[in-house]
């Protein structure tokens, strides 16, 4: 069974691939001093039913990370502009990511439904307009736009999905 936890320093950051390099090394390198300094959260999804030490549950099946931001106006589609200042708070999801050994198998859908919940439920006490995700490719993109996120004008690469 897949479970979804806060990474710590027990989990095997440096053995995950996802078949990108910039990606692989965030998680190995910077997920977790990111986490400690209170600059993002990052969360993975990894396999309880191993032992649980020196084991599979240690490996990460995948990942992704939560940041509070603030974007421009400006930067979001016409659809999420709803009479907002110049200036909003949004949850951006960055890094999501999945083993290569995993892709095409619902991990990705099950982390970014996690993350939505997540952000929705820290909106909740602090404000957050809507979750914004800079996709990494067109490919990604796509996958972020069929759960409801919309691309920006100026960057097809830039998303936004409203909280409200």
């Amino acid at each position: 069974m897949i479970q979804l936890e806060a990474l710590t320093g027990h989990h095997a950051r440096s053995g995950f691939d996802c078949g990108s390099e910039p990606l692989n090394r965030w998680l190995a390198q910077t997920a977790l001093q990111h986490q400690t300094k209170g600059i993002s959260r990052t969360f993975v999804a990894v396999n309880v039913d191993g032992p649980v030490e020196g084991s599979v549950r240690e490996q990460i099946l995948g990942f992704y990370a939560l940041a509070a931001g603030f974007v421009l106006i400006d930067e979001l589609p016409p659809s999420g502009r709803k009479k907002y200042p110049r200036q909003i708070p949004v949850t951006r999801l960055g890094r999501l990511a999945i083993d290569v050994n995993l892709h095409g198998q619902g991990l990705g859908t099950l982390l970014l439904a996690d993350a939505i919940t997540r952000s929705r439920s820290a909106a909740q006490a602090v404000g957050s307009a809507g979750i914004f995700v800079d996709a990494k490719d067109a490919s990604a993109a796509r996958f972020y736009a069929t759960f409801g996120f919309d691309a920006c004008l100026d960057d097809p690469l830039k998303l936004y999905m409203p909280m409200w």
